[in-house]
């Protein structure tokens, strides 16, 4: 008995004084080719699966939304994420087509009393597609929900989104995990000039 203790304690200490291989070191991320292709990689998304987004990528998204730049810090904008199905069931009753079958829209309403704020709302939108997408979730931008926004059974769903007086919806976005993978569609590359 005592020779098999002995053994163990010997074993012990051997394993415990040995050399140890370091853990490998994770590639360095390159932030700029993350950067480049999830904007690349990006399409709008019009179907969307039945798997509702979860709390912490909201959370995470809202937090990229917000820390878009704006005109001296004025952050002009409102965002309410509504991911209650009797409301986007009433937009849908209006036009069936604004927010598809996306499980989640996202509101974004401007300062109008800011003439910065389309703008600024713009920069906030973005944020908001490219997070979306390094999560590997479908986004599309919907304009046509102030149409129905401005119809007189639309008046009541946009007083449930509680916006401040001088408040108006500028856009919709639509999120959900991705039904489908568009491909890219072909951009003007002559809208660019270099004057050097």
């Amino acid at each position: 008995m005592k020779k098999w203790v002995v053994w163990a304690v010997a074993c012990a200490t051997l394993y415990a004084c040995s050399p140890r291989q370091e853990a490998a070191a994770p590639a360095e991320v390159n932030k700029e080719e993350v950067v480049v292709e999830n904007i690349l990689a990006r399409r709008s998304v019009r179907n969307y699966t039945d798997q509702q987004v979860s709390p912490e990528q909201l959370e995470t998204l809202m937090k990229c939304a917000i820390n878009a730049p704006s005109a001296m810090n004025r952050q002009p904008w409102e965002v309410r994420v509504v991911q209650d199905q009797e409301i986007l069931g009433k937009i849908r009753a209006i036009n069936e087509k604004t927010i598809y079958n996306a499980p989640t829209v996202i509101f974004i309403a401007k300062d109008n009393t800011n003439r910065f704020s389309d703008f600024d709302c713009g920069l906030l939108t973005q944020n908001i597609l490219l997070s979306a997408e390094s999560m590997d979730l479908g986004t599309v931008v919907v304009g046509s929900v102030v149409s129905v926004f401005e119809q007189p059974e639309g008046k009541e769903i946009v007083e449930s989104l509680g916006l401040p007086e001088n408040y108006e919806v500028v856009v919709g976005i639509c999120l959900g995990h991705k039904a489908e993978r568009p491909d890219a569609k072909e951009r003007n590359a002559e809208k660019v000039k270099y004057i050097r």
